[in-house]
């Protein structure tokens, strides 16, 4: 019986070949989201005590979805912003095309270089970057909060400010993220949530336990994004009106300060 045809496989037999896909891949990926990002609007929502992080120099740690990554276009300064990418094949791609778009890079995985990548953190940190990691990367399962984010911010001190994005019309990509892409000239809301802190020295108990309301708050943030396009339909063209959330309960109908505290 003949073997079946794999792509992944021929690919590996031809190194070559491979770092032509890999720079065709990425270089896609970069011209695509450059045109993507500019034409859609933002909305944001923020959380009195995530303010600081966001506008001034203050530096934390953002939390975000691999599936809704798009949004770290623009939470903050790109250059001022160093974001851990896996070292696998696929992961090569996202890491070329993020450092394109002017992105700093730590580059490791629970199954390449972890130690390495979360070193760099460490040192991005201490040079006053902000931080990004998918809290559910590099393979999932989708949406839920792994360890490894709770480890770097005990490492770096840096409070973890969990962000989620949700775009009024989207495509979604096959994969085990479902990832959000925008349609051209849609609007997105970014919200961010209340910072965590992990505590020096916490114990294996007080760490899980700190996932699991990271994991809790995010979802809740999912579920806050989802509502605000069915309580306020097509969006609002002021950015700035939901600068608080008494303004956010107004506009929308919707009890933003349970949702994010």
């Amino acid at each position: 019986m003949a073997k079946k045809f794999r792509l992944r496989d021929f690919l590996n037999r031809h190194p070559a070949l491979d770092k032509l896909r890999i720079g065709f891949l990425a270089g896609f990926c970069q011209f695509g989201i450059n045109f993507v990002d500019h034409s859609y609007r933002v909305i944001k929502i923020i959380h009195p005590s995530a303010r600081p992080y966001l506008s001034s120099e203050k530096p934390c740690l953002f939390g975000v979805y691999h599936g809704r990554m798009v949004g770290i276009l623009r939470m903050v300064p790109r250059h001022k912003n160093t974001v851990l990418v896996s070292r696998s094949r696929d992961g090569e791609i996202i890491a070329r095309a993020l450092e394109w778009l002017g992105f700093n890079l730590a580059r490791g995985s629970p199954a390449h270089k972890a130690i390495e990548g979360t070193m760099q953190m460490v040192r991005a940190a201490e040079s006053g970057q902000h931080l990004t990691m998918m809290v559910d990367g590099p393979r999932g399962p989708k949406e839920e909060v792994k360890p490894g984010i709770i480890r770097v911010a005990e490492l770096t001190g840096l409070p973890i400010v969990p962000f989620v994005c949700s775009g009024h019309s989207n495509w979604w990509f096959r994969g085990w993220d479902k990832f959000m892409g925008p349609l051209i000239t849609t609007r997105i809301v970014y919200i961010f949530g209340e910072p965590l802190r992990v505590p020096k020295g916490a114990s294996e108990d007080e760490k899980e336990e700190l996932r699991l309301k990271l994991d809790q708050r995010m979802k809740r943030m999912r579920e806050m994004g989802e509502l605000f396009w069915r309580t306020t339909p097509g969006g609002r063209d002021n950015t700035n009106i939901f600068h608080n959330d008494s303004q956010w309960d107004t506009a929308s109908g919707a009890n933003a300060k349970n949702a994010l505290v």
